[in-house]
């Protein structure tokens, strides 16, 4: 079984939102933007005590109660030999056959103005236009036997969740034995018989008596206070404990360690179910009051341990998403309108030995509007310098700079594009040499080419292989300049922006005097030096900068036609209003 797609209508802040599903899918977006209504339609599509709740006035978008709520759920059963599949088949027979492919689930409310709520009514069948109300009795429906819907907030109880648990544990007359439950009943009522004996229990018997009998004075009366601890109870009475050997009464009042084991509590209870039905968990915001280490350790379980194998997860922590793959995400947004995109996301598989960087740099991206994609630490110490002098809140309004480790800007461009985040890169025009085959490959522009789908250039034959270093240079502007220059206008008008020959080479166009004054007590020239420690170099530079020559760099690089080709106004006029991305 795997989730297939959702769509959303008249329900709360989405009028007519449709995502592609996967079965383990994260949501993000800025706050207010209806995650925690995304985990509610959910909710009142899969979760019986959640629906006995009913719908309000309030629950439908912009409370227009002429129009329909309707929340449909597409689920895909091809694998028949899959235990959950099996399950959907076990409940639904009769309104499905043994060669559906798709299945759908469909909550339908209309509001009743009589009873001023609206009454949810299921449907499923695998067919859209023709789908068969659900059995039901009561409140309880068919649909009921195949989901449990676990719901865990940013707010869980470690007591709420160890009760319930261990509730279940005493409740099976299995748990103990004949001897151990004789054993504990004779205990409580010699417990319950002292308690009852103790003075002060004794006093506060006659001062009540004494003050009933002045409202009415009855003969022969007494008062009793009894303890009624009872075996059925005594779940309640529990208190979990962490304890370390150097201090065996340590109580578990840390919030975050509280919060780990009560999730511990929850997977260990819904695992029972695993048998009987489909888990399907909802989480929000699980980094709450929980230490770094403890959300990486989190990561890890949430997306290795099949326990959480169908999964619907809001956060605002990188840390979270580490281990993820083979997920879906899901970024809300509001243009008019709340609305969203989705994409699929899988680890590349010569990033899986690096998956927790690339996630947590992906992290860190998918929450931007707008992305300057950048290829390394120099280039981005320098964009971060400018950006800071020309828009120093560049974030607050959804701006990010994000390096991707040399020339791997696909992995995070294919990603980001999809969810509706404006992506701008920043590359060098690199060359590469084949001597025996006497050609060169134009690396840069091909890479920044394939990014937006156009085909690659063909190697250039018949290079002066001896002089190639030479002339490498004036290579590299005849391509930007003339050879390719509609190409280059290509990328530009998608915000990519190749450059003339290299970020260091183009700098020096604009600042010669204060790359020369950096590299004055050197032997190398400008340029060389400031290629040959990047990073180190690029501090050094740019703690030189005065707003002068940062306003050089800015404002020739808005030039159509400049060979700087920064993207630095590119990124930073969408800040500026009324400038339009």
């Amino acid at each position: 079984m795997n989730f297939e797609s959702i769509k959303i209508e008249n329900f709360r802040n989405f009028l007519d939102l449709e995502l592609k599903l996967m079965n383990k899918n994260i949501l993000f977006g800025l706050n207010d933007i209806g995650k925690t209504n995304f985990l509610c339609a959910i909710r009142f599509l899969l979760d019986r005590n959640y629906r006995r709740l009913g719908l309000a006035d309030c629950d439908f978008f912009q409370k227009n109660i002429s129009k329909t709520i309707r929340i449909t759920l597409k689920i895909d059963i091809r694998d028949s030999n899959d235990d959950d599949t099996k399950k959907i088949y076990k409940y639904m027979r009769g309104a499905i056959s043994s060669t559906t492919e798709f299945v759908y689930i469909q909550l339908i409310a209309d509001y009743n103005k009589e009873k001023l709520c609206a009454e949810p009514k299921l449907y499923w069948g695998n067919d859209i236009e023709n789908l068969e109300d659900i059995p039901s009795y009561q409140a309880n429906y068919e649909l009921d036997n195949i989901f449990n819907i676990v719901y865990i907030d940013s707010s869980i109880q470690l007591e709420s969740a160890f009760r319930k648990y261990t509730r279940e544990i005493f409740r099976d007359e299995k748990s103990l034995s004949e001897e151990e439950r004789e054993k504990i009943k004779k205990t409580i009522e010699g417990l319950n018989g002292n308690i009852a004996k103790l003075a002060n229990i004794k006093s506060l018997e006659n001062e009540i008596k004494s003050q009933y009998q002045n409202y009415r004075n009855e003969k022969n009366l007494s008062i009793a206070i009894r303890s009624e601890i009872e075996l059925d109870n005594i779940h309640s009475k529990l208190t979990p404990y962490i304890c370390y050997e150097s201090d065996k009464t340590y109580p578990t009042s840390g919030d975050g360690r509280r919060k780990i084991l009560a999730y511990t509590l929850l997977s260990l209870e819904n695992k029972k179910l695993e048998e009987k039905k489909i888990n399907v968990f909802l989480i929000e915001e699980l980094e709450n009051h929980l230490h770094r280490s403890m959300q990486i350790s989190l990561s890890h379980q949430l997306f290795t341990d099949k326990l959480y194998k169908h999964m619907f997860m809001t956060t605002h922590s990188s840390l979270l998403l580490g281990q993820m793959d083979n997920v879906n995400l899901i970024k809300l947004f509001k243009d008019g309108k709340t609305d969203g995109k989705s994409y699929s996301y899988r680890v590349p598989d010569e990033y899986k030995k690096l998956k927790q960087k690339l996630n947590q740099n992906l992290a860190d991206a998918i929450y931007a509007d707008f992305v300057l994609l950048v290829e390394g630490p120099s280039e981005k110490i320098l964009f971060e310098t400018i950006m800071q002098n020309k828009c120093s809140n560049y974030e607050s309004f959804g701006g990010y700079i994000l390096e991707v480790d040399g020339i791997n800007f696909a992995e995070y461009y294919n990603v980001l594009k999809p969810l509706g985040i404006k992506v701008i890169v920043k590359t060098d025009n690199d060359l590469k040499l084949n001597e025996k085959k006497k050609e060169y490959n134009l690396l840069g522009l091909n890479r920044c080419l394939s990014l937006i789908g156009e085909d690659k250039i063909c190697n250039t034959n018949n290079v002066d292989c001896k002089n190639f270093e030479t002339n490498k240079k004036d290579i590299q502007r005849d391509i930007f300049d003339n050879r390719y220059k509609i190409e280059c206008n290509l990328l530009r008008n998608n915000k990519i922006f190749i450059s003339r020959i290299d970020l260091e080479n183009d700098l020096y166009e604009i600042i010669p005097t204060k790359m020369d004054d950096l590299a004055k007590n050197t032997k190398k020239n400008a340029v060389d030096y400031l290629q040959s420690a990047k990073m180190i170099n690029m501090i050094e530079l740019c703690k030189t900068l005065k707003t002068r020559n940062i306003n050089s760099i800015f404002e020739l690089s808005k030039k159509k036609d400049s060979f700087v080709n920064s993207g630095i106004t590119t990124i930073i006029l969408p800040f500026n209003l009324p400038f339009k991305f």
